[in-house]
Parts: C-alpha cells; structure tokens; sequence
C-alpha cells in the first residue's frame, strides 16, 4: 500500500467517525451534546466550545484543548510538501548543512488519555491521530528527509516528576520537560548521522532558574469562560550552561574557544521561542552542539525560515545542522510554490554574478535579459544590498508589451534581509526581456540583480 493511498485510507476512516456520530448514534449525541446536557466542568467553565476567538473543549486533570488545532485528524502535508522538503535538504548537503526537520505534533497526539470522549463528536480518534503522524515521518525519511519522530517519545514520557505534562494544561505550548524529551530524541538522531562524525561535542549542563512571568493569550480566553481558576502556565525552567563557561568563572581555561566549531541554526514557531520552556538549551545539551536560534513568534509556517535563509548571515556562515520545528498542522502548501522556491534557491546558493543593470527611480532598478536564457527553474534574486527592505516588485516586461508584475513581502514579525528571490516558474521561457524591481527603498550601487538556480543536478 502507498503511502498515498494510505493517507486517503485514513482521511476516509476520520470523515467516517463524525458520519457515525452525527447519523448512526443520535442518542450518543443528545447525551453529549451542548447546553445543560455537556459534562460537568472542573472549573466551572461554561461555552468554551462555542467561543468565537478559539474553541476549545475541557479535558481530563486540567488539560485544555484547541478543537481546530489539536483535534483535527486531518494535516495538509502533501506528496508535493515532502518533495519541497526533499528539495531542500539536498540544495543544503551540498553545502555542508544537513536539514533535520521536526514536526511537532499536537496535544492529542502527545496525550490522547487526557482527551475527553466528547472529543469523538469532533472526528477524533487517538489511534488515526497517531497513525497520521507517523506517516509523516515515514514519508519525509523515504524522501531522504532527516525526519524525527518526537511525538512517541513525549507520549511514553509525557509527565515529570513534579507533574508536569509534555503540553501547558491551560496553553497549547510545551513545557520545559516537552521540549527536553524532544531535544533528546533529536539529539539522539542527529548523533547517528554521518555529518555528526567529525563533530567534537560540548558539554551543556542544565542549571534550574526562576521561571519567567509567561504571557498566554489561551490561558487568558480561557479564564474569561470559568469561575475558578484555571492552570497558571508556569515550570520548573532549566537554563544550558556551557561547561567551560563555569570552569571558566572558577578561574579555569577556555580550552574550547574555536570559532570552527560544528554549531545548530534552530528555525521554528513560539514553541522554539520561548525561554520557559527552552528549546534550544535542550538541544544544546543533547547533542553538544551550540545553538544559534532563529526562531519566531506569529511567524507562521514560512516566517523564520524564511528570514534567515533569505539573508546574508546564513549565505557567509552556514551551519552544520538546520533545524527546523514546525507543528504538524502547519499547511507549508498554503502559499503555492513561491515560498519553496525562495527556500530551495538561498539553500543552494548558486547564484550568477551581478547582471548589469541601471537606475530606473530612486527605488527601482532595471535589466535587460532579452539575450539571457533564462527557464522556469530559475530565480532571480534582487539585493537591495542591506536589511532595510521588506518589499520587493517585479515587473517583467515581454517582446510584445506585456507586462506581468509580482511582488514578495516580508511582514512585520519577520526579518527584513533586503533579498527577495523570485521564482520564474509561472512564466514561459523567453516571456519576457526586461525586469524592473521597485524596493520600499531606496536603490544604492550596492542594489543587484542576479540569477540563482533551484536545481542540484541530482533526482528528487
């Protein structure tokens, strides 16, 4: 059986289930259904399903769950997505960085014993839940995808021995001792691959610090539906501290000061972001590789990857490891193929030297490629030549007077880099000689244009 037909399999099973509920078991849902006939809430929490901002449903020991986000069965993660993935993670071996990609699973998939059984009037179903995500994995890993399947590790492993769980009970975020059980699955993944052979680790200890003040605009919806008061969204926080760091406050030497050292570009959503439940510290300390964390708060799917494969810093310093976390409902096809083409192309970085071109206004610049041969496999990536940008247009100008304009943007939560890659692939070969490009800007002598390419020569 395909991996495909497999996914139809279990899409079908899902729609299956709310059929079954909603026509073939009405008493079940007139004892379950809303009103005064819903279960009783420890909290006294009232109408939190019908909440306009975020529904949630009430599940067991004060575990609060997202109905859209973390009890849907169903993840638009396409054969096309995995090929992108694919894409990717060649274009950046062959520069020396190996891709490791996280989904990260959600709540129910984690702690499907705290999922209440009002949760199957929504389709779920913990064993399809499960299977889902596995086959997610497995699909990326068949692709060549360095894939790690964090979620059966933090399900065996769910609670702490101060009680905490994996997942914030009153926020859909993990906690520190989630994200310490990720890490280490992560770690012990990365540890297995070739490119962690010539890596010369270094130690990170965990040090227990004072919890930050944590924000939680779920916890805060939440409290405004209940009497009492629901979970504060708070930890045991731990801090990595590099070993010789402490010798060194001890009076001891640095004898690890080498600015060649294997280091870790962690890309990633909240969850990687925030300092309470220290992801990057984690991976810090399992696999003894320093961190650099580029993650992003309410940058979606796309926005920290993105920010820092689009700029200059990754261009001139690339790291041994890429690792990206993104939660498993992310849809990475929502935007079409423009974001993977960006990714692909900055990934590979095989970019032509300037093509000559001259000032069209005080913000834009033009060139003429009526004699370049250009395909749909090309990029063209228009260099402000500093971070100030955030808005690039491209206006194509075709031999008979057609002119098709686009235009890329990066929003206010993610880093402007100045460099915008435009993907050719909507256009026909040779549909146009002349492109202009207006920037937010304005235009320097360090502004250029130049054509980068997406393919590595190898079959996806």
């Amino acid at each position: 059986m395909t991996p495909v037909r497999k996914s139809h399999i279990l899409a079908s099973s899902a729609l299956a289930t709310i059929i079954m509920l909603a026509v073939g078991n009405p008493a079940s849902a007139e004892t379950t259904g809303g009103g005064d006939a819903a279960p009783s809430s420890a909290y006294g929490c009232k109408s939190l399903e019908e909440i306009a901002e975020l529904q949630m449903i009430e599940g067991k020991d004060g575990m609060f769950f997202r109905i859209l986000a973390d009890l849907r069965l169903q993840h638009a993660f396409t054969d096309q997505t995995v090929d992108h993935l694919a894409a990717m993670a060649k274009a950046l071996e062959k520069n020396g960085t190996t891709l490791i990609y996280v989904p990260l699973p959600t709540k129910s998939q984690v702690l499907p014993e705290l999922v209440p059984a009002r949760a199957s009037l929504y389709g779920f179903e913990a064993g399809i839940a499960t299977e889902i995500y596995d086959d997610v994995v497995r699909r990326l890993n068949e692709k060549g995808v360095a894939a790690v399947d964090i979620a059966t590790p933090m399900r065996e492993n769910n609670r702490n021995g101060f009680g905490e769980y994996s997942f914030f009970q009153a926020d859909f975020h993990w906690t520190a001792h989630g994200a310490d059980i990720a890490a280490r699955a992560i770690g012990d993944r990365i540890k297995g691959l070739p490119a962690y052979g010539d890596v010369t680790p270094v130690r990170f200890d965990m040090k227990e610090v004072p919890p930050p003040e944590e924000f939680s605009s779920m916890r805060e919806l939440l409290q405004k539906h209940c009497i009492s008061h629901v979970p504060t969204v708070t930890a045991h926080t731990y801090e990595a501290v590099r070993a010789e760091d402490a010798s060194a406050e001890a009076g001891s030497m640095d004898i690890f000061g080498s600015g060649d050292e294997a280091t870790v570009a962690l890309i990633g959503t909240s969850y990687s972001d925030k300092p309470i439940s220290n992801f990057s510290g984690y991976l810090e300390h399992w696999t003894g590789i320093p961190v650099e964390n580029y993650s992003i708060s309410g940058g979606n799917q796309f926005g920290s990857i993105l920010s820092y494969i689009t700029s200059r810093e990754f261009q001139e310093r690339r790291p041994r490891f890429l690792i990206w976390e993104n939660p498993i409902y992310n849809n990475l096809g929502q935007y079409g193929g423009a974001p993977w083409a960006e990714i692909v192309a900055a990934s590979l970085g095989e970019c032509s030297a300037p093509v000559p071109a001259k000032g069209k206004s005080e913000n834009a610049i033009e060139a003429d490629f009526s004699a370049t041969k250009l395909s749909h496999d090309d990029v063209i990536l228009a260099d402000i030549g500093s971070d100030v940008s955030r808005k690039a247009t491209f206006t194509l100008t075709g031999a008979d007077g057609t002119v098709r304009t686009r235009s890329i943007e990066r929003g206010d939560r993610l880093r402007s880099t100045g460099r915008y890659f435009f993907s050719l692939g909507g256009f026909p070969d040779g549909s146009f000689d002349k492109v202009e490009v207006t920037f937010d800007a304005p235009v320097s002598e360090t502004t250029t244009l130049s054509i980068c390419k997406t393919k590595t020569g190898e079959q996806s």
